[in-house]
């Protein structure tokens, strides 16, 4: 009897682990998120201003906004999640922001635009990430860099598979068509797999453990897997790993960290939002710019699952330290390169190499400060990066409509993926914190995983 149990759990081993699960349907969302949403709208970006007839610097005021406005729900998001569970987190991202795409094809004004752009979408696909985010952090330690690239991957191919049909229904039809069909599609897809979305439970926790991924402990109130130690946010009085709120946001590294992120969100998004005009203003056709937007997201793909396997196996956060390098060269090549459609692939190439240590950065959030509060400390970071994300868009499309050229703008661009470069690169663990037990008045630190 006893054999045949040992067996069995042997064979159990063998199988695929339940977190990679988790990861696929990950990776659904980020298809769905990147190629109507995160990537697609950059093909709205043009055809938006004809529409409501505003300036650039408007028109990225609004796309600026969103950002901030993600930042802003953060925390609450981060709480939520770690409190009832990521699942219907999502779920109540899939269906505002499903809803928020078809109100905004029904527009008829740029007020009534902001109001639902901002007021509706932007939320409905801030908060999903927080809760696909914590749910693998709750399945990984070991491969969490590359777990969490592999679901981003999925915005790769979202953005090079189903960009491209989101771009020609907005050339050859209108963007209002193409915004109410990703609205019905979203919906669609996306609250099936909402239900999909949990965390480890029971011997599927232990089983991890000893293959030696690293799944977290028992399950806790609400679904969530709770590591050892109190679960009401008190200081616990060993250290299990896991950095209580206050702990976290009292090391330099936290603000180390959320300072590089701001730093690289804030020519990311720059680049993001006007990664249309931007090639435009170089030589490059407004359709064939949408080509290369989908171009960039298929190179995006093999550069994540690289990045993610490198971070796990040498360091984190000198893998983005490399992925800024990268964005300087973009940067600096749309900058000085000739004009026409060389210079609009290199470009392309160079940036979706920068973009690649997006899920590592955020893995650096569970790899210095554990599982426990991960969502909580991750919207905090959130709230900052969005701030300086806001700042990227807008200043580039003031230089554009005060210059008529981005010049100035992509040689700032380069300066800021500079900095977040050399802070990533300098980048420590933060140290394990002294806990003194309650009885006993004996500190207790101890050494964590990693």
């Amino acid at each position: 009897m006893e054999q045949e149990q040992s067996q069995g759990e042997a064979k159990g081993r063998k199988g695929l682990y339940k977190g990679w699960r988790i990861v696929i349907i990950s990776g659904l969302f980020h298809a769905m998120f990147g190629g109507f949403y995160h990537t697609g709208l950059s093909v709205y970006f043009l055809p938006l201003i004809r529409t409501f007839e505003v300036s650039r610097t408007k028109m990225s005021f609004a796309f600026a906004v969103r950002s901030l406005e993600g930042g802003a729900e953060g925390p609450i998001a981060g709480y939520l999640v770690d409190r009832i569970g990521p699942r219907y987190i999502v779920f109540a991202g899939v269906i505002v922001g499903g809803v928020g795409f078809i109100l905004l094809g029904l527009t008829q004004s740029f007020l009534t635009f902001l109001l639902v752009f901002l007021g509706v979408l932007a939320v409905g696909f801030s908060l999903p990430f927080h809760g696909l985010m914590a749910t693998i952090n709750f399945w990984f330690r070991r491969r969490l860099g590359t777990a969490m690239s592999l679901a981003t991957t999925g915005s790769a191919i979202g953005g090079f598979l189903v960009t491209p049909i989101i771009a020609w229904i907005v050339l050859d039809y209108s963007w209002r068509t193409a915004a109410i069909l990703s609205g019905a599609m979203l919906l669609l897809i996306g609250l099936p797999l909402a239900f999909l979305v949990r965390v480890p439970v029971g011997d599927e926790a232990a089983s991890e453990e000893r293959r030696g991924g690293g799944a977290p402990g028992d399950p806790g109130r609400g679904g969530m897997a709770q590591p050892s130690g109190r679960t009401d946010g008190a200081r616990p009085t060993t250290f299990d790993g896991d950095f209580t709120v206050k702990e976290a946001v009292h090391t330099p590294v936290f603000w180390t960290l959320a300072l590089a992120i701001g730093l690289r969100l804030m020519a990311q998004s720059a680049l993001t939002v006007h990664f249309v005009p931007m090639l435009v203003s170089r030589g490059v056709g407004e359709g064939t710019a949408a080509i290369l937007v989908s171009v960039a997201a298929l190179v995006r793909l093999p550069a994540v699952i690289v990045g993610g396997l490198l971070a796990d196996r040498w360091s984190r956060s000198k893998v983005s330290a490399m992925a800024m390098v990268l964005g300087i060269a973009a940067a600096g090549y749309i900058t000085f390169g000739p004009a026409g459609l060389l210079t609009g692939i290199v470009f392309a190439i160079l940036f979706a190499g920068a973009e690649s240590c997006n899920t590592i950065t955020w893995a650096l959030v569970g790899e210095f400060f554990g599982r426990r509060n991960f969502a909580t400390l991750r919207g905090i970071v959130t709230m900052l990066q969005s701030a300086m994300s806001f700042i990227g868009p807008i200043v580039a499309g003031f230089v554009y409509d005060s210059t008529k050229s981005y010049r100035i703008a992509f040689l700032a661009i380069a300066v800021t993926y500079v900095v977040a470069a050399i802070l990533y690169w300098t980048m420590r663990a933060p140290e394990v914190p002294k806990r003194a037990d309650e009885a006993t008045g004996v500190t207790a630190p101890a050494a964590v995983e990693q």
